[in-house]
Formats: C-alpha cells, structure tokens, sequence
C-alpha cells in the first residue's frame, strides 16, 4: 500500500504586520494562496522505517518531518508502526514559499490516511502549531486568511486561478532571522480586523486585476531587500517582462508576478534567456472556485 500526498508551495499576496508581539511572535495578517507546484510525501508498508530525500536536498536543522513524526505519535500517545516515507523536493529551502510548513503538513495528512488514524482538524492544527506557525495554514492548502499567530484562519471563496512566475534568487533567508530584525517600534499600529476587511473587500479587485499595488503588500520586504540588495533584480526582470504586481512572499527570497494567460509563456522565456543563477517557476495559484475545501472542522 502506499499513499502519496502534495505538498504545495504558499504565496503570501499579503503580509501584514500589526504591532502587536506576544512571546517574540508578531501578530500578522496575511492573505494566502497555494500554487499547483509543490513537493510529495510518500508513505509505504516497510518493516523498518526509512527516511528517504532527494540526493542533493540541505535541510536547515531541525527536519521538519521527523519533527512532525515525533509530535503526532506524542498526541496520540503510542509510536507508529514501522513505515518508509519519501520525500520528493522541489520547492526551494528559505524561499519564502513555506516548503517545510508544506511537508510538515502533507506528512500529517498522508500519515493520517495510511494509517486510518481518523485524526481531526483540530488534532492536526494541535500537531502543527508545534512545528511552525505557518504548517496550520498548509493543512488547508486552500485560499484563507491568516491571523494572529498563525492560530486564525478562515477560508475566502470567490477567488480566480492565477498565472504567476516565481523568481527564488538562490538565497537562502532565515525567516527566524528576518523577524528577529523587525524593530516593533517602528511598525505602524494597525487594527487586524480592518486589514482582514481590506482582504475580504478586494477579492474582485484580485480577480480583475486591478489595484494591486494599492491593496497588497509585504511589511518584510523592505528588511530583506536591505540586508539582501542584489535581489532588487528579480523585482526589475518581472516588471520589465510585463508583470503588473511583483511582491515578495514570505520573509523571502523568492518574488512572485502575476501575469495573463496569453503573456506568460513569452515572459518565462525572456526571463530565462538572462541565464542568471536563478531558480524560475511559472505555475497557477490555485483560486477556491470548483475546488473541493477543505473544511475547518
């Protein structure tokens, strides 16, 4: 038997800070989408068990699988039985676009699954608050808004798919690192509940198109683009090959564009004609459309 599960990258179309900060967490508001490109956790019968990843993948310490391993056997109070689980990575490391989150999470929903465990909603926003604010958001894996410290999520309807190229520089951002810089002194008191109506209220402007500039942004964009100046670049190709909003996502370093359908193919080619020592991804941002949601209980 095996079971196989996606773990999809995230885009942060938004990510706000309030100025609130509570056991050295910032209380953020972020809208975010998923991307149909992501990475697979596989998990198969075996009478040992195995860890396996691809050759050339350097994970930050600690493994957020192993990790997530450890804390679901710890919920349900017995060790699992011996399995093989196998990850296959794509999504780049310290990106911004919540790989380790993704794979935390698909390994609960995999884990689950393979052993008929019957988990919870609950159970498993629990499980993965204990590994990383963003894994709660990435058992969803649907259009949401998030708040808070990672704990408030609520699904949006109503959003469109997306064209979107993904530039990630080839540097590696410490997210750990790049809040630990965030000066709350500095930060602009603002009010959760208007950020999250501005989200709820832009959702046509998001399928249409328009006003993206004036209705998204990233509160940690400037910080890494201070500390990391060379990725000014990637904000320049995306604009000069027709992107009309280019916005990080995450605490970086990768850069995401939006495009139309019938440009993006000719953009993707200019962009990698420059033959820069970059890693360049077109995919979908998966809109709430027809899509099957998972539901919150």
């Amino acid at each position: 038997m095996q079971v196989i599960e996606k773990a999809h990258a995230k885009v942060n179309i938004s990510l706000n800070l309030t100025g609130q900060k509570d056991h050295n967490l910032h209380y953020l508001v972020s809208m975010i989408c998923f991307c149909d490109f992501y990475d697979t956790i596989s998990i198969e019968d075996s009478k040992e068990f195995k860890y396996v990843i691809n050759d050339d993948v350097k994970f930050n310490k600690p493994d957020l699988i192993l990790k997530t391993i450890k804390s679901l056997s710890k919920e349900i109070g017995r060790d699992l039985p011996p399995f093989k689980i196998t990850l296959n990575k794509q999504i780049p490391v310290g990106a911004g676009l919540g790989g380790g989150s993704a794979n935390s999470a698909a390994t609960l929903r995999a884990i689950d699954r393979f052993f008929n465990l019957n988990l919870t909603y609950d159970q498993k926003v629990l499980i993965g608050n204990k590994i990383g604010s963003d894994v709660p958001s990435c058992i969803v894996s649907k259009p949401l808004i998030l708040s808070g410290y990672g704990d408030q999520i609520r699904l949006l309807d109503g959003l469109n798919d997306k064209d979107i190229i993904i530039i990630y520089p080839n540097i590696s951002v410490s997210t750990k690192e790049v809040f630990n810089n965030v000066d709350i002194n500095l930060i602009e008191k603002k009010d959760s509940h208007k950020l999250e109506k501005q989200i709820e209220d832009s959702i046509e402007f998001y399928n249409d198109g328009n006003n993206f500039d004036k209705l998204f942004s990233n509160d940690l964009q400037s910080l890494v683009l201070k500390k990391y100046p060379v990725i000014k670049d990637v904000i320049s190709c995306l604009t000069k090959v027709g992107s009309s909003f280019v916005s990080m996502t995450g605490s970086g370093s990768a850069f995401f564009g939006f495009f139309e359908e019938s440009s993006i193919d000719q953009a993707y080619k200019k962009i990698n004609n420059l033959n820069k020592d970059w890693i360049i991804i077109k995919c979908k941002l998966m809109g709430s459309n027809n899509r099957k949601i998972n539901k919150l209980h």
